[in-house]
């Protein structure tokens, strides 16, 4: 069996804070067996259409689909890509549908392949669920639906859309009126998860986390750029609660660079965009060295979901699962009908081989991504 070429699809969706479009893909070959990559980036699409396109043509095409890891290596190190949001997205993404191919080669689910599964079912978490900015009661009903809804863990940024570096006192408060009033509508059992988006620097990040400790959060997802690792270390010295991080950084090398630094206690690093599931198994290799957990981030498609499930229940330190699935249009269940459904805190590992999953692609072709009708400016 050799790799031919691929067939792209652009969707578009949206949640309550956000819209979201998804470059996935079919990885061909003379067989007739496809592999499902995802290389989404949330932009920058026919640039990555390009990529994808010029790699396989000029490197994977004739190549045997079973050997991942030697044409992840290659990929990474003899392209000028290598390191980039652009070169590794297309390079998790190829990674992804590779994994898929051999997996229906073997007639073997991927995270068999990946040295077998922990647990039946993976912890997930919800995201997309909220209103940003919203009044703290807006936010407490919200979360009250959301354990109704039979999640025992939510994340949320409490911090509105237009404060960075630093805060007014009066935006202080309301943050913390916001975690308080969400603390009270789910009760002590419940996991509460604070996003920050890399929006503060040391000291506000510092003073909002301190502040914040009372409220038991699970973790304060980037509190600081992930551009400076001393920045991070110092926010962990000071507050008591975990830090995560690892959405915006691209292969194993600014992780371990975190962990060096003990600036980190659980590494999110996107199926999607840090190098796939071969880079991915790698990171948590890292960080089991250190006792450090794995809850990887996603904003992906059904496809880099399916991909974050086969290998978080392959890993020895996985923690929980980022999950926006139900907050998206209804659809999104649609254009891969077999994935795992949630029920409680948790979702089913997927059960067919490679990933388990099939691609509507009538589906894929009726939601196209929809341009914004201009650039989105961020209040710094």
């Amino acid at each position: 069996m050799k790799i031919t070429g691929i067939e792209p699809f652009v969707v578009s969706t949206f949640h309550k804070n956000s819209k979201r479009h998804w470059l996935v893909f079919k990885l061909l070959t003379d067989e007739g067996i496809f592999g499902l990559g995802d290389a989404s980036l949330h932009n920058f699409d026919t640039q990555l259409i390009g990529i994808l396109q010029e790699w396989v043509e000029k490197y994977l095409a004739g190549k045997d689909p079973m050997h991942h890891e030697v044409h992840w290596t290659r990929l990474h190190h003899d392209t000028w890509a290598r390191g980039g949001a652009l070169g590794s997205t297309v390079l998790s993404g190829l990674d992804i549908a590779l994994w898929d191919l051999k997996g229906k080669i073997l007639n073997r689910p991927v995270y068999e392949l990946l040295g077998g599964p922990f647990s039946d079912r993976l912890r997930v978490y919800a995201n997309g669920w909220y209103t940003n900015p919203g009044t703290p009661e807006q936010n407490a009903d919200e979360a009250r639906a959301v354990v109704r809804a039979g999640f025992d863990a939510m994340k949320f940024d409490p911090f509105g859309q237009h404060n960075y570096f630093t805060i007014s006192p009066y935006e202080a408060d309301l943050a913390e009126a916001r975690v308080a009033a969400v603390r009270e509508a789910v009760g002590p059992h419940v996991e509460i998860l604070v996003e920050v988006h890399a929006k503060f620097n040391v000291a506000t990040a510092i003073h909002l986390g301190q502040r914040l400790e009372q409220y038991r959060p699970f973790f304060f997802e980037e509190p600081v750029s992930s551009e400076n690792v001393s920045e991070m270390a110092q926010v962990r010295r000071h507050v008591r609660i975990p830090i995560a991080t690892g959405e915006r950084l691209f292969t194993k090398f600014p992780f371990y660079d975190l962990i060096k630094a003990e600036a980190v206690d659980i590494l999110q690093p996107d199926i999607c965009n840090a190098g796939g599931i071969t880079e991915l198994k790698k990171i948590a290799a890292i960080a089991e060295s250190q006792h450090l957990s794995m809850a990887p981030h996603n904003t992906d498609s059904p496809i880099g979901t399916v991909a974050a499930f086969h290998l978080g229940a392959s890993l020895p330190n996985f923690l929980i699962q980022e999950y926006h699935a139900e907050y998206y249009e209804p659809w999104f269940f649609d254009l891969c009908p077999e994935q795992p459904r949630r029920s409680g805190p948790s979702v089913p590992l997927p059960s067919g081989p490679g990933l388990g999953i099939t691609l509507d692609e009538a589906v894929a072709r009726a939601h196209p991504l929809i341009e914004s009708p201009r650039w989105s400016e961020r209040g710094i």
